[in-house]
């Protein structure tokens, strides 16, 4: 959705970037973001975005983004990767609403902030418009366009923020079509397509509204596999984990439950020698196989989903556990992915413990892309399993 409005005109709806704050987390529901769509411009595009957070600052809560109230204030951070080695004097940026009309404008040399090793974040507040939903509350949409030149010249980016109902609006329509133009490297480099594809769609994950707790007897957590020297070579960032048991009580030891992964991926083709390993709190495998046959890829996202047996030897006193270890060549090397699935009393123990410390070696910047912390490492960030009985 490429939009040129005139700078003098956008001035009337004059944005704010800062003050926020990188640990200023979502807190919006049932939003999704992409590259805008059937845009000529990507060709010139220089940033590609690994991530993006909304937080209402009218609210303390998750929110739901069709009980946001117009004039509410969203806080915008949107990280990744660019080409640029200096952000442009002349540069701006325009946020733009759903039925048309800017919503917002400004520098972009006080939004972006250039960082180590080709990464970016760049920080935005806005004030929400009725113009920025459709025909529902349901229906939201705002897009930030980056241009590196003046007077709105030589786009650098441009994603929408868009409710989830307005995506499967969008993916419905057969014209126009919900395509992108160029394909991402990932790095800040865009190549055109001869032909357009699918537009990938990516969560904007962190607010949690609608569902439940966990059910009694189920309460579980995932994260990084700790102290993992393989996390280096991860291609594999995971946004939700599910644990299907099967067993309308919680788990134990001999059910055949489904461990279901979700999230994105810098993978294009599944690794014909990959393999993964299920293994107990023991350490022994307790489950393994080819990856082909659990792993599915489309458009930048993949779902791995392995069943196995659950058994004794995940289970030690009050604690459970048992990891997933995913690998990208042949005799279980080259390392795509590990996480862990433990309970609440397991998680404690391991947090509680000064040695060894419960830090993960690498950061997960999204897509697929990790970048290492090491010697120290950072603390682990624990993330609730969504679990079915």
């Amino acid at each position: 959705m490429y939009r040129l409005v005139s700078l003098l005109l956008a001035s009337l709806y004059l944005a704010r970037a800062l003050p926020v704050q990188l640990d200023d987390v979502t807190n919006v529901c049932d939003l999704q973001y992409n590259y805008c769509p059937r845009d000529p411009g990507c060709s010139t595009y220089t940033m590609s975005v690994h991530n993006v957070q909304v937080r209402d600052l009218n609210t303390n809560t998750d929110i739901k983004i069709s009980n946001v109230t117009v004039g509410s204030t969203f806080a915008l951070t949107v990280t990744g990767k660019t080409t640029m080695t200096q952000v442009p004097v002349s540069g701006s940026y325009r946020l733009y609403a759903l039925t048309g009309g800017n919503v917002g404008t400004g520098l972009l040399t006080d939004a972006l902030t250039l960082g180590a090793n080709g990464s970016f974040t760049m920080q935005v507040q806005f004030n929400v418009a009725a113009n920025n939903f459709g025909s529902s509350r349901d229906l939201f949409e705002v897009g930030l366009d980056v241009f590196q030149k003046a007077s709105g010249s030589d786009e650098g980016m441009c994603v929408q923020i868009e409710s989830t109902e307005y995506v499967k609006e969008a993916q419905a329509k057969s014209s126009p079509a919900f395509d992108l133009l160029c394909k991402d490297d990932g790095d800040g480099h865009f190549e055109k397509l001869e032909n357009p594809v699918a537009m990938p769609v990516f969560d904007v994950t962190g607010a949690t509204c609608g569902p439940p707790p966990p059910p009694p007897g189920c309460a579980l957590d995932w994260y990084y596999c700790p102290r993992d020297p393989g996390c280096k070579t991860y291609t594999m960032s995971v946004e939700t984990t599910e644990f299907d048991t099967h067993d309308s009580k919680g788990y134990k030891a001999g059910d055949k439950v489904t461990l279901i992964v979700k999230g994105t991926t810098s993978l294009t083709a599944i690794p014909p020698s990959g393999s993964y390993r299920i293994y107990a709190l023991s350490g022994h495998n307790e489950g393994s196989g080819v990856l082909s046959d659990v792993m599915a890829l489309s458009a930048g996202s993949f779902t791995v989903t392995v069943p196995f047996t659950l058994s004794s030897e995940s289970f030690s006193g009050t604690d459970f556990e048992f990891g997933l270890d995913v690998f990208q060549g042949a005799s279980g090397s080259d390392e795509g992915m590990c996480i862990e699935v433990a309970n609440p009393s397991y998680v404690a123990e391991v947090k509680a413990k000064p040695t060894p410390p419960f830090v993960t070696y690498c950061k997960d910047e999204g897509h697929g892309h990790f970048v290492s912390t090491l010697p120290s490492g950072t603390p682990e960030v624990v993330k609730p399993v969504k679990c079915v009985l």
